[in-house]
């Protein structure tokens, strides 16, 4: 881990919830499941930027775990059939919830998106599933 997320770490009081193998393990899953387009969304630490909805090259994403400060995934993939037709929805909660569990990664529920927390911030107490 670099000096500047070192140092973003302890100004903020953040404490990690998840490790390197826990992601490694997380990103690889869903890399193998790409063909499902699940979208996420995520913030860093480095920036109170929130990474919009998309979906993302795991093993890109996988580089930048390190300052991930959370990770929503969204169970409701979209697919465009036409401008007539309304877009085909598919609840993808299964898959995503299979994945978490079979890893033991502990995750809680903001708004109808699963969170993943890379870090915890002072006084937060998110109820994990």
């Amino acid at each position: 881990m670099n000096e500047n997320l070192l140092k973003i770490i302890n100004e903020r009081q953040l404490v990690s919830a998840m490790n390197k193998t826990k992601w490694r393990e997380l990103c690889g899953d869903f890399e193998e499941l790409h063909s499902l387009n699940i979208c996420i969304r995520y913030k860093l630490i480095t920036s109170d930027e929130i990474f919009g909805f998309s979906p993302v090259w795991w093993d890109q994403l996988f580089e930048d775990t390190s300052a991930i400060e959370w990770l929503d995934f969204n169970p409701i993939v979209s697919e465009y059939r036409g401008r007539l037709v309304s877009d085909k929805e598919t609840n993808r909660s299964a898959e995503i919830l299979s994945v978490l569990k079979s890893r033991g990664i502990r995750y809680s529920n903001q708004e109808s998106y699963f969170r993943v927390w890379g870090y915890l911030i002072p006084g937060a107490c998110p109820e994990f599933v």
